[in-house]
């Protein structure tokens, strides 16, 4: 791949989040969902799906909170989900790619930062949901590994 290939802006809103999902999986498969953590070795790190289905299934129990009990309930569940990114990012050096291609934290940060004061913070938690469900779609339609 082109080192100078710049990452694909992610437009986190209701019209482009899918199609910024799509570009995200495609400039990793680019990659071939890996990243090489020794290249005397020739180790890499290698995104896989239980890696993503992992954070996803956190995503899932935001969604299904949000939408039964509002936005006040994931609060702590959002901060948790920003500190498990963190962690797996630490723990594999594909995850972390994934993760800053994609801006998920940004994404939480987002929420964090304007969301909480304003009356489309439920949507706004809902959409991060469905990017994410959409980044775990397009990983496995484009290859992605078990």
């Amino acid at each position: 791949m082109n080192e100078k290939e710049e990452s694909p802006k992610v437009k986190f809103n209701q019209k482009d989040y899918v199609k910024s999902a799509e570009d995200v999986i495609k400039y990793l498969e680019k990659e071939e969902f890996s990243v090489i953590t020794n290249p005397k070795r020739g180790s890499r790190d290698i995104l896989t799906t239980s890696a993503i289905r992992n954070i996803l299934g956190s995503t899932s129990e935001i969604y299904d909170m949000v939408r039964s009990q509002g936005p006040e309930a994931v609060r702590d569940k959002l901060a948790y989900l920003k500190v498990k990114l963190i962690y797996q990012s630490g723990r594999n050096a594909a995850v972390k790619r994934f993760v800053e291609v994609s801006k998920l934290i940004q994404a939480l940060d987002l929420l964090e930062e304007k969301y909480y004061q304003k009356s489309e913070e439920k949507d706004k938690i809902i959409l991060f949901c469905r990017y994410m469900e959409a980044l775990v779609a397009y990983f496995k339609y484009y290859g992605g590994k078990d």
